[in-house]
């Protein structure tokens, strides 16, 4: 066949085959995409005008009439969350290449974000979900799915010590206590920074000075009015997170996880209880489910809340761990994070509005670029299908990648090479420890009457300014 008669065919051919497509199915274009689905940087020439090779793709194509769409929803990739602060150095790592993250950095599904040494990062999700990463952590966001009722996120812990908070839409007890995790102040998110706080007094009379500050206690209360506020103006939505571990997968609704993932050793998890969190409803603690690795093993465990928990470097093996004092400290820096949670209501206000839309699959893609999920009540919904295949699929792939890194340990380990294994200590909570010592109260709090200055409470109000 002659080249000119051989494209004139493919192109007849490939018109005609998408209008009888546009016949039987609804096709709609998510927001930025665009609508040609040849990647034509991509192509190879020959192939492309290759009859037999699109003979096959058309007879594949009229097995499943939904084809396009299923094409551009698996080469979407959505904006999971945002970057709420790094301290010191984070990288996010894109494809091939990396950048270092800074405030309001877009996360989207497939990023790695990794903390170097004396380095911490808040991240949060578009559902309401905080992550925090300490120093020489990792962890890699999936993906993001909006069911109908339900939003499930899908994550894996890497390395490192990681806390993984869901919202809740219970309000928090006010304590006066000052916040421990101060190694993020000032925060580059002014808004969400602690309102300073003018003493009036008088010379004569100077009692005043040594009262103690409600600086903290007001950023509670400010916490649990922007809590009340979005509770009326977002749906009531649940969150289901897949989180992967090298040793291990928890999973569950709403929960509240701490990680210490250390690669090449045991281990450790723990749920955190409402009370422990400080929620002031008394609402039964978040169930989380915990899944071994093995190829065949499907066992299950469930987490009881505010215990540690210690997992074998096989993940065959999980027993709770009776020197709980051993992480305390690591604790003890996110016990009391009031700021970060007005944060997140902030950010939540400004950027998880289209939730609100879900309901409109069409409009969720054309406009807010999102495909929408079924729920997991129903089980042959996308939702609960998507759910059982990466139940499945993890614990194979896990299990291999757990079998072959042990073969080349023991390989290094009879060279008398290093391993490299990773070790539970200091470096993952010390910098931030050293400024919680360090700091007496909120560093927006005055206590004065006297004004406050931009360039004490915004870093780089100088530099902007022209002020030397």
């Amino acid at each position: 066949m002659n080249l000119k008669l051989l494209i004139l065919s493919v192109l007849f051919f490939t018109l005609h085959s998408n209008g009888d497509e546009r016949k039987h199915t609804k096709n709609y274009y998510y927001k930025g995409m665009k609508n040609s689905l040849i990647q034509w940087d991509k192509i190879d020439s020959v192939d492309f005008l290759d009859y037999d090779l699109w003979l096959q793709d058309t007879n594949l194509r009229d097995k499943w009439p939904n084809w396009e769409k299923t094409i551009r929803e698996k080469r979407q990739r959505e904006t999971i969350g945002k970057v709420v602060h790094c301290v010191g150095d984070c990288k996010n790592y894109r494809g091939v290449g990396f950048y270092n993250t800074q405030f309001r950095s877009s996360i989207l599904e497939g990023d790695e974000i990794h903390t170097s040494f004396d380095s911490y990062a808040w991240i949060f999700l578009f559902d309401g979900t905080m992550v925090r990463l300490s120093p020489s952590s990792s962890v890699t966001f999936r993906e993001i799915n909006f069911g109908l009722e339900e939003t499930f996120i899908h994550a894996r812990i890497n390395s490192g010590n990681v806390l993984w908070l869901s919202r809740s839409e219970s309000r928090y007890v006010t304590t006066n206590d000052r916040e421990t995790d101060v190694i993020f102040f000032p925060l580059q998110f002014y808004a969400a920074m602690p309102i300073s706080e003018k003493i009036d007094y008088d010379e004569n009379s100077l009692i005043n000075l040594i009262e103690e500050s409600q600086t903290v206690k007001k950023q509670y209360e400010r916490l649990n009015q922007l809590i009340d506020e979005n509770n009326k103006k977002f749906k009531k939505r649940k969150t289901y997170s897949f989180l992967v571990s090298p040793n291990g997968t928890v999973e569950g609704r709403d929960i509240n996880i701490e990680f210490i993932s250390l690669i090449g050793n045991r281990s450790y998890i723990k749920s955190r209880g409402h009370e422990k969190l400080g929620l002031k409803d008394e609402l039964k603690d978040s169930v989380a489910t915990f899944s071994f690795r093995g190829f065949e093993n499907k066992k299950t465990e469930i987490l009881d809340a505010d215990s540690w928990y210690e997992i074998d470097q096989r993940g065959r093996f999980i027993n709770k761990f009776d020197r709980e004092k051993k992480f305390s400290v690591g604790e003890l820096m996110t016990k009391r994070i009031p700021t970060m949670l007005v944060a997140r209501e902030l950010l939540m206000n400004e950027y998880s509005g289209f939730t609100n839309f879900v309901d409109d699959a069409e409009k969720f893609a054309k406009i807010y670029s999102y495909r929408q999920w079924g729920i997991f009540s129903n089980k042959k919904s996308d939702m609960s299908l998507r759910l059982a295949y990466l139940k499945e699929y993890t614990r194979r792939m896990e299990t291999t990648t757990l079998l072959t890194s042990q073969r080349l340990r023991e390989k290094m380990l009879a060279r008398n090479e290093p391993t490299d294994d990773m070790q539970y200590s200091a470096k993952f909570f010390n910098l931030a420890l050293v400024n919680y010592l360090r700091s007496k109260n909120s560093s927006a709090q005055v206590r004065s009457d006297r004004e406050v200055l931009n360039s004490t409470t915004k870093k780089y109000w100088k530099i902007i300014n022209d002020i030397k």
